[in-house]
């Protein structure tokens, strides 16, 4: 278990959360925002200061490193980049 506060959010324009999609493979969603968090783990670990993805989830607010199928954030013309050498037209 875990608090967590929210000190500032910085704009994420260009950056993607990329999940496991299992047979599908990857899945790319695009971030809103990253988050400036203090987190205060009730395990031991004590106050930690960290940046964290966020991203639409329904109605709310998420973030992204909480979903099971969490892989990596990165920024999206990387994502085009590794396609085109690939030999795979991107748009």
């Amino acid at each position: 278990m875990e608090d967590v506060k929210i000190l500032q959010i910085m704009p994420a324009e260009g950056w993607v959360a990329v999940y496991d999609g299992g047979d599908e493979g990857e899945m790319e969603e695009p971030l809103a925002c990253f988050a400036l968090v203090q987190v205060d783990y009730k395990n031991g670990d004590g106050v930690q200061t960290e940046v964290r993805g966020m991203a639409p989830d329904e109605k709310l607010m998420g973030f992204v490193e909480d979903a099971t199928n969490f892989v990596t954030i990165r920024r999206a013309e990387e994502a085009e980049v590794e396609d085109e050498e690939d030999g795979e037209a991107v748009e």
